[in-house]
């Protein structure tokens, strides 16, 4: 999986709207999996949007909703790397 690096919050909510939506519309029938907390909240947001506005359609998307997760010691070591 590439990792991107985005300069602020804004942009790294865009670039993961238009990564999600992108797939979406190659595969209506997607499966995500969404993390609760704030961090996706402008990514959802957005998402929201494009469903009012530009007519993103959901209605064959599948999901799965992470309430909470384990970290495993060696993520915790990349991610207090990067």
């Amino acid at each position: 999986m590439p990792v991107i690096i985005k300069n602020n919050y804004e942009e790294m909510s865009n670039e993961a709207t238009k990564i999600v939506a992108d797939r979406l519309r190659k595969k209506p029938d997607l499966v995500l999996g969404l993390a609760t907390g704030s961090t996706p909240l402008g990514l959802y947001k957005e998402l929201i949007r494009m469903y009012k506005e530009e007519g993103l359609d959901f209605s064959k998307v599948t999901t799965f909703n992470l309430e909470f997760y384990k970290q495993s010691v060696e993520l915790k070591k990349i991610t207090e790397n990067i």
